[in-house]
C-alpha cells in the first residue's frame, strides 16, 4: 500500500473512530484487506482497532499477522508490542519493544512503549532511559509527563510523583488522566474536596474513565457527614443481603400478629394486617427481582 493510501485510510479511520462507529471502521480495514491481504500495515491497524474495541483475541492474531507478513518492519512489531501489554504477557511485549526499537531507533513511540513495559515490570532506570530516549526523539512532553510521575511513585518519591501530577494537570487541564492522577495525589495527601473537583473535572473530560468514577465515590463517602456515612455503610450491608433480610423482617411481624391474636388486645383485624405484610415481604422482594431480570 502506497504512502498515500495509509494517509487516506487513516484520516478515514479518524473520522469513523471519532463518531465511535467501530463497525464501519472495522469494514474500512476488512475491505483494505481484500484488495491487498498481504499489506502488515494494514493488519497492523487492525490490531490496534480490535484492541480499543475490547476484542483482545482478535487482537492478538492481527498483530501476530502483521509481524508474520513484515518481520523488519517496526510498526508491526510495535503494534504487536502494544497488544501484548495490554494483555499482560510482559516477557513477550518486551521482546516486541526491544524489537521495534531496534528496527526504528530514531523513532519515539517505541521508546515510549518500551518504557510502558518497563513501568509494568518495575524495572525503573530503565523506564527512566527508555523515557530520556523518547524524549531527544521528539516525544512529547504530553506523553512523559504521566510515566515520570510512575516512575516517582515507583520509586517510593512521593512528593516529586505529586509535583508531576500537578504539572502535568496545570499544562494540560483538558487531559482526562492528568486530572485523574492529579486527583488521587489530593486525595492521598488528605485534600478530599479538591480531589473530589479534580475527579469531576476528569469525569466530564472523559465519562468512561473508571479511575475518576471510582474516585469519586469514595470522596462522595468521605465528604458525606459522619452520621450519613454510618446509615449508607447499614444500608449498603441490608441490600446486599436483602432477600435474607425481607425472610427476617417477614418472620419477626408474623411473630408480632401472633403475639397480638394470643393477647386478644387488637381485635382480629390488625394482626391480619401485620401477618398479611410479613408474609407479603419474601414474595414482593422476590417478584422484583424476578421483573429486574427479565
Amino acid at each position: 500500500m502506497s504512502q498515500l493510501d495509509q494517509s487516506l485510510i487513516s484520516a478515514r479511520l479518524g473520522e469513523l473512530i471519532a463518531d465511535a462507529r467501530f463497525a464501519d471502521a472495522l469494514q474500512l480495514l476488512d475491505d483494505g484487506l481484500l484488495e491487498g491481504p498481504g499489506d502488515p500495515w494494514l493488519s497492523g491497524m487492525r490490531a490496534l482497532l480490535l484492541l480499543e474495541t475490547g476484542d483482545l483475541t482478535g487482537a492478538l492474531t492481527a498483530s501476530a499477522t502483521a509481524v508474520q507478513l513484515a518481520p523488519v518492519a517496526a510498526f508491526a512489531h510495535w503494534t504487536r508490542g502494544v497488544v501484548l501489554l495490554r494483555a499482560n504477557i510482559l516477557p513477550g511485549a518486551q521482546r516486541a519493544a526491544e524489537q521495534a526499537v531496534t528496527l526504528d531507533p530514531e523513532e519515539s513511540d517505541t521508546h515510549l512503549l518500551l518504557a510502558r513495559v518497563y513501568l509494568q515490570t518495575s524495572h525503573w532506570e530503565l523506564a527512566r532511559m527508555a523515557i530520556a530516549d523518547a524524549d531527544s526523539h521528539g516525544a512529547e512532553e504530553e506523553e512523559l509527563l504521566p510515566l515520570r510521575a510512575a516512575i516517582a511513585a515507583g520509586r517510593g518519591l512521593e512528593e516529586r510523583a505529586r509535583d508531576t501530577w500537578r504539572v502535568f494537570a496545570m499544562k494540560f487541564p483538558a487531559n482526562a488522566l492528568a486530572r485523574t492522577g492529579h486527583a488521587w495525589t489530593l486525595l492521598e495527601a488528605g485534600d478530599v474536596q479538591g480531589a473530589h473537583e479534580e475527579f469531576q473535572q476528569a469525569r466530564e473530560l472523559d465519562p468512561t474513565n473508571p479511575w475518576a468514577q471510582e474516585g469519586l465515590v469514595i470522596t462522595k463517602t468521605k465528604l458525606l457527614p459522619v452520621h450519613r456515612r454510618w446509615t449508607a455503610a447499614v444500608w449498603g450491608r441490608v441490600m446486599q443481603r436483602r432477600e435474607e433480610t425481607m425472610v427476617i423482617t417477614g418472620s419477626l411481624l408474623a411473630s408480632v400478629a401472633l403475639s397480638l391474636l394470643g393477647l386478644r388486645r387488637a381485635g382480629i383485624v390488625l394482626p391480619f394486617v401485620v401477618m398479611t405484610v410479613g408474609a407479603g415481604l419474601p414474595m414482593l422482594d422476590a417478584w422484583r427481582r424476578g421483573v429486574v431480570t427479565r
